[in-house]
C-alpha cells in the first residue's frame, strides 16, 4: 500500500493534470510529484478519472521489444463505437491540432483475475470477445511531451484523449495481425499505407504483458473492457476540420470528422 505521502503525492499530481484538462495551460512536469514506479503513474490516472467523475473503461499498452513496456487507463466516456457508415464526430477547438494513430483494439470477453501462474498468449487470446479497427485521439497535458519521463507520460495516461473504434472483425483469429497492412487518411491525402507497423510486432504481445503485468500493481482486465495495442502509423498531428480514417487491409476501417 502506497505510503501517505506518495498518496499526496498522487493527489497533488492529478489536480496539476485536470487544471489542463479543464482548459488550464500545459504543464513541463511533475516535478517532485512525478511518480516513482507504474504502480504510482497508475494512482494518478485513476486520480484524474475520479476528479473528472468518470470510469476505466479499458486500456492502451506497449510492449516493444528492448524498451519499457507502458499501459494507461482509458476513460470509458471517451472510447466509441461508429455504428455505421458515418463518421463518428470529435471535438477539437478552432484553430486546434489532435494526435491520431491508426491501431489495433481488442474486446475482453471474459475477466483474467490475479492467479500463481502467468496467463499463456493462448489463454489471453481465448478471453477476446473482439477485434476491430481503431483510431486512437492523442492530447498531451505536458507542453514539451518530449521532455518528461516514461513515468510522468504514464501519468498523464500517455496523452490519450479518446478512442474510435469500429466493427467487429469476425474472422479476425485467421488473420496475420502483425503483418496487416495499415492505412490512415486525413482530408483523403494518404499519410502511412504500409504492412504491419506495431511497435511489439504482434498486437497481442503487449495484450498478454498487461493481463500479466496488471496484478502485481493490484489491477486486472476485466470483461468487457477495451485494449488498443500501440500504434502501427506512429503519431501524426493533424488540424481540426478534417475527416480522418484509419483501418487495415481485410479488417476493416474507422473514420472521424474532427471539429
Amino acid at each position: 500500500m502506497a505510503g501517505t505521502g506518495t498518496q499526496q503525492a498522487a493527489e497533488r499530481a492529478a489536480d496539476r493534470l485536470v487544471a489542463v484538462r479543464r482548459g488550464g495551460a500545459p504543464i513541463a512536469g511533475l516535478g517532485a510529484d512525478a511518480p516513482r514506479d507504474a504502480a504510482g503513474a497508475f494512482a494518478i490516472q485513476a486520480a484524474v478519472l475520479q476528479r473528472l467523475g468518470a470510469r476505466a473503461g479499458g486500456w492502451k499498452c506497449a510492449a516493444p521489444p528492448g524498451k519499457p513496456p507502458s499501459a494507461a487507463m482509458l476513460d470509458a466516456a471517451g472510447i466509441r463505437k461508429a455504428t455505421g457508415p458515418e463518421p463518428l464526430r470529435w471535438p477539437v477547438p478552432p484553430g486546434g491540432r489532435i494526435g491520431i494513430e491508426t491501431e489495433i483494439a481488442f474486446r475482453l470477453g471474459r475477466d483474467l483475475p490475479p492467479r500463481d501462474t502467468p496467463y499463456s498468449p493462448a489463454e489471453v487470446e481465448e478471453a477476446i470477445a473482439a477485434a476491430f479497427p481503431a483510431i486512437e485521439l492523442v492530447t498531451s497535458r505536458y507542453a514539451d511531451p518530449g521532455a518528461v519521463s516514461p513515468l510522468e507520460a504514464m501519468a498523464d495516461s500517455i496523452a490519450h484523449a479518446g478512442l474510435a473504434f469500429g466493427r467487429d472483425v469476425p474472422h479476425w483469429r485467421e488473420l496475420e495481425l502483425r503483418s496487416l497492412t495499415v492505412r490512415q487518411t486525413c482530408g483523403g491525402a494518404v499519410q502511412v499505407e504500409k504492412p504491419g507497423g506495431n511497435p511489439s510486432g504482434d498486437p497481442l504481445t503487449p495484450l498478454v504483458w498487461l493481463a500479466n503485468f496488471l496484478p502485481t500493481v493490484g489491477l486486472r482486465l476485466e470483461a468487457g473492457q477495451v485494449v488498443t495495442t500501440g500504434s502501427c502509423t506512429g503519431l501524426i498531428y493533424v488540424d481540426g476540420g478534417q475527416r480522418v480514417t484509419g483501418g487495415f487491409a481485410g479488417f476493416g476501417e474507422v473514420a472521424v470528422e474532427l471539429g
